[in-house]
């Protein structure tokens, strides 16, 4: 009998083996020889799942934006709403080695999203996403009672992405713990500063 392949998990390990070249050569180092080599399995069976390169890149950016959205998931309901906010954000922020390879993944596909219309699909998908995610989390304030009735919630949201944004960035590039604090510290001081 022939054996049955489970076709989800076989585009999820072969994500992660996108996300492991990406890590270790930069995504330069992404062709369908190279993550098919680092999978273990021939070209042919990688174009099986993915035909192109750029169907490829595509599932590797929006595993990263399925694996975000569970962890998000896992907080929603916390009974404080503070806590529950601050865990979130925290989900999005390169806090752990998994967080850490997740943006690295993330920001070298953003580079290369301009010359692929499907990574660029992805991307302004997780953008928009982000965004949304961004309200959501500053609505939940506000029915708690943690922000104050004159914000306005469409400036405040950009803000809120931006912090989150560029803390990240920061995160990445400094890779220090002391910092990693003070970033979680500065998110939360700036919600504080809603009420």
């Amino acid at each position: 009998m022939p054996k049955l392949i489970d076709h989800d998990k076989r585009q999820e390990e072969l994500a992660e083996a996108t996300w492991r070249v990406i890590m270790r050569e930069g995504i330069s180092g992404v062709s369908i020889r190279t993550v098919a080599a680092e999978a273990g399995l021939s070209t042919g069976s990688l174009r099986h799942i993915f035909p192109t390169k750029s169907e490829l890149l595509a599932h590797a950016m929006n595993l990263v934006e399925v694996r975000v959205r569970s962890r998000l998931a896992a907080h929603v309901g916390e009974a404080d709403t503070r806590t529950m906010v601050l865990a979130m954000v925290s989900e999005l922020l390169p806090l752990d080695e998994e967080r850490r390879a997740e943006m690295d993944v993330n920001v070298a596909l953003i580079a290369g999203a301009a010359s692929d219309a499907l990574v660029r699909r992805e991307r302004d998908l997780a953008y928009e996403g982000l965004r949304d995610g961004c309200h959501v989390m500053l609505q939940h304030l506000a029915a708690a009672g943690l922000v104050r009735s004159d914000i306005d919630m469409a400036v405040e949201t950009t803000n809120l992405h931006a912090l989150i944004d560029g803390l990240a960035l920061h995160m990445l590039i400094r890779d220090d713990q002391a910092f990693n604090t003070q970033a979680v510290r500065s998110i939360a001081a700036h919600l504080d500063s809603l009420r």
